[in-house]
């Protein structure tokens, strides 16, 4: 099935079309109001990135101090405001994302409402000169500055220092910044379905993500986060490298293997890293608020939906969420702390999956509902 081309693409396709199958020439008037058309395509191109975009920020932002406790190497202080580069959106947006002050240089793109960035007056559009006295740079480092070294930058629970350009002006400015973690949204079509979360910024699909419901958002953010939090993309990358190192030494022995064992480390644990990121992702969302009955559901549908097949690795990946929904039931029962204390201990195991379909009172000791 062909993927649905962007508004805009098919537009100008359209008109391309429209000039090559006459031989009149088009009128400056024609042409400007093409032009304007098209403009206008882009505009509402942009738009619909950039609302996935917020929507994604504001359900990081609520699950950022939820998840810090996981990795404290991954802690930076969050202040409510996102900042982006043009090099953010893509190319044929240029125009644009120009008209809404973005290029090559750091620029407030976001603020969430209430946010020690709302409360100290910055304000969209602010361009970021100066960070706790470190020069921001422009042009095609701007990007990299935000996306690999800005977070490090803002000092945790304590007043940070800004310089910014409002308008030509230069204004400082004094932001609290919050104990969590914070990664770079990068909303794009033609990904496909996946989101990836590389390690320093997370790609979401656009087309997937418009449609989702709110809880079904919740979920594909918090398991995003926490593939980067728990850095699972830097050691798929180390194993898959120590298996190339033994395709190349079985090579040099005259051995073709065929890359099968730099296919082995790329697989290597790949189900752990993701039973991991599930049981991390439902105490995050515990945490936060959201409901994760649903959270086994929505998975398996959508993993059924890509793959056809339930393999044994989504079997046991879907048992561990069922399970994990129970065990934090039965925290809540007991009104103990809602944290993966047993896991990041090492003490989780896996039960029989048989045993889930029992009610929580069968299962162990009898729990007793406290009373208020």
């Amino acid at each position: 099935m062909l993927r649905k081309l962007p508004e805009f693409v098919v537009v100008c396709c359209a008109l391309l079309c429209a000039s090559c199958e006459t031989t009149t020439p088009l009128t400056p008037e024609e042409k400007a109001r093409l032009a304007q058309k098209e403009a206008e395509m882009k505009e509402r191109y942009l738009k619909r990135i950039q609302s996935v975009e917020a929507s994604c920020y504001e359900v990081l932002g609520e699950l950022g101090p939820k998840v810090v406790e996981y990795n404290e190497n991954e802690t930076t202080g969050y202040s409510g405001a996102i900042f982006a580069t043009g090099r953010f959106y893509p190319i044929d947006l240029e125009e644009a994302v120009a008209k809404q002050g973005m290029g090559d240089f750091v620029t407030v793109r976001y603020i969430v409402e209430g946010s020690p960035a709302d409360a100290g007056g910055l304000l969209l559009g602010d361009r970021l000169l100066r960070l706790n006295g470190v020069k921001v740079p422009k042009g095609e480092r701007a990007s990299t500055f935000v996306v690999e070294k800005m977070g490090k930058l803002w000092l945790v629970d304590d007043s940070n220092l800004l310089v910014i350009d409002r308008n030509g002006e230069e204004i400082t400015l004094e932001i609290e910044a919050n104990r969590s973690v914070s990664y770079s949204v990068i909303v794009m079509p033609f990904i496909g379905e996946s989101v990836y979360a590389e390690g320093k910024a997370i790609y979401f699909p656009l087309e997937s993500m418009e449609g989702l419901e709110e809880e079904e958002l919740d979920y594909i953010c918090a398991y995003a986060l926490v593939q980067n939090v728990m850095k699972h993309a830097r050691m798929k990358g180390q194993n898959e490298f120590i298996g190339s190192v033994l395709d190349l030494a079985a090579a040099v022995s005259g051995v073709n293997t065929g890359g099968i064992f730099g296919s082995m480390g790329r697989n290597a644990h790949k189900a752990g890293f993701q039973i991991e990121s599930d049981i991390l992702a439902l105490y995050a969302l515990a945490n936060a608020g959201v409901d994760i009955s649903g959270y086994p559901d929505f998975w398996e549908e959508k993993l059924l939906e890509e793959k056809k097949v339930m393999d044994r690795v989504t079997r046991e990946r879907i048992g561990a969420m069922r399970q994990v929904v129970a065990e934090i039931e039965e925290k809540r029962l007991r009104s103990e702390p809602i944290s993966p204390t047993e896991y990041l201990a090492g003490g989780w195991e896996r039960i029989d999956p048989l045993e889930l379909s029992e009610p929580i009172e069968t299962r162990g000791e009898a729990i007793e509902t406290p009373v208020n």
